[in-house]
């Protein structure tokens, strides 16, 4: 058994890390017998509920509390995580964009036009039922479905029928379709109550920002938390549909996995110790503290860029969101593959599916692509990207080929460094549904319980 696998070597790891000597009689335990006591008591503290446990309250909902460490993490986790925004490279930050705004012009922040064809009035409308879903990946026929039939859009008919609803948008195949449920059903009694369309939400709120995202963040159960409001109000300005929205400058960044990977890989959002694996994040109190704290980290970019040259700042700091996304999802993800063969020649490509030396191909020899490790784009020089008659060698839309494979915050990550680290945004568990916390309790002396796959 290698040290490492080794647990009572664990054992002493750990105490050594903390600073606490074991007593004497330990080293008479076997390893196994270690293991279990050692097992079963940190399975109670981290995973087991009881009755007299006490209870919290989360989105408006008074619930049981998951273990001891779900009471200890509610009230600690923020002191725990100790997060600081770094201004110096907030600044860096800023500048790097204003550069890129003056190179491309400020097109480079715009989000996907209005769909021809449909009126602001069906576009706030289906904006409004798709945007409170998470569709994992955005649907490239979400205005589409529209012209397949209108009356499916309409209000009542959600209300009334929002399983047949979310067929419609072909969603019934994702996970959670309770959850999607409740948001198309109560999304569209949010516009009923009040005897509105989506496309009135602005006048009936006195096109105050602040005001809409407040009320549709603080609205139960209808799929708008702070990430979907912002994105909604963003997208119905970018588009012209309400183009008078007062307090727009007060609206964030939609934050999400991407645009949290790249503050954290630039520096601007740091945090004082590693970030936990969900498992562990009870309740999701570590995602949300980030996604907060993104987004305060984000807004401190825009205000040193309205400083820096205002002529080049968006209005908002949420009108910089799809930039940002797109840089996140496209540049800071390991896409390039290092390759070598046994002729010592060594390549990159996209994708790990290349079969052959493309050096030795050019000889006329038959000679194997041996994969080697991923990268990401920018720990390379944009010269050593794959590329075809010079392109960046990428299918379809792409920033890499947009910025010829430079990254816009290449200075302020220093990604080309031994010393940086690639690293990752926090992943969330879902708070209800199947495989969530909240069906996942497991009681004390029972044993069991936990995440179902």
């Amino acid at each position: 058994m290698n040290k490492i696998d080794n647990f009572v070597e664990f054992i002493k790891e750990v105490n050594q890390k903390i600073d606490i000597s074991l007593p004497a009689s330990w080293t008479n335990l076997s390893e196994i017998s270690l293991a279990q006591r050692f097992l079963e008591k940190l399975n109670e503290y981290f995973f087991q509920t009881h009755e007299k446990i006490g209870t919290t309250t989360f989105n408006g909902q008074e619930l049981q509390y998951f273990s001891k460490f779900h009471k200890f993490w509610e009230a600690n986790h923020r002191e725990i995580l100790n997060v600081k925004i770094d201004r110096e490279k907030a600044q860096l930050a800023a500048e790097a964009l204003s550069k890129t705004i003056k190179l491309y012009g400020n097109k480079i922040l715009g989000v996907a036009n209005q769909p021809q064809g449909l009126s602001p009035e069906a576009v706030a409308q289906v904006r409004f039922f798709t945007a409170n879903q998470d569709f994992r990946e955005p649907p490239k026929n979400q205005f589409d479905k529209y012209f397949d039939d209108p009356n499916r859009f309409r209000a009542q008919e959600i209300a009334e029928d929002p399983e047949s609803f979310l067929k419609f948008l072909g969603m019934t195949r994702l996970s959670q379709t309770d959850k999607r449920t409740d948001f198309a059903k109560n999304a569209a009694k949010f516009l009923l109550d009040k005897n509105i369309s989506a496309f009135e939400i602005a006048e009936y709120y006195n096109n105050d920002s602040v005001l809409i995202r407040e009320r549709l963040v603080n609205t139960p159960n209808i799929g708008y938390g702070l990430k979907k409001a912002n994105m909604y109000l963003r997208d119905m300005y970018e588009w012209n549909i309400w183009a008078k929205l007062n307090h727009f400058d007060k609206i964030d960044v939609a934050s999400d996995i991407n645009t949290i990977k790249l503050a954290l890989r630039t520096g601007i959002l740091q945090t004082g110790i590693q970030l936990l694996s969900s498992f562990l994040d009870i309740f999701c109190y570590q995602y949300s503290y980030i996604d907060e704290m993104s987004s305060k980290a984000w807004r401190v970019v825009w205000e040193k860029w309205i400083k820096l040259d205002s002529t080049t700042a968006p209005l908002s700091p949420c009108q910089m969101d799809y930039l940002i996304y797109r840089i996140g999802r496209e540049y800071c993800k390991p896409s390039v593959v290092k390759y070598e063969c046994e002729n010592s020649h060594t390549f990159y490509h996209f994708g790990a599916r290349l079969r052959k030396c493309p050096e030795c191909s050019k000889k006329g020899l038959n000679i194997r692509a041996i994969p080697k490790y991923r990268l990401i784009p920018c720990q390379l020089d944009s010269l050593q990207l794959p590329r075809h008659n010079g392109e960046i060698f990428l299918r379809g839309d792409n920033l890499l080929k947009t910025f010829n494979g430079i990254c816009i915050f290449e200075k302020v990550c220093q990604s080309k460094l031994e010393k940086f680290v690639a690293l990752n945004p926090p992943k969330s568990i879902s708070i209800k549904g199947q495989t969530s916390w909240t069906n996942s309790y497991a009681y004390r002396e029972k044993g069991g319980g936990g995440m179902m796959g």
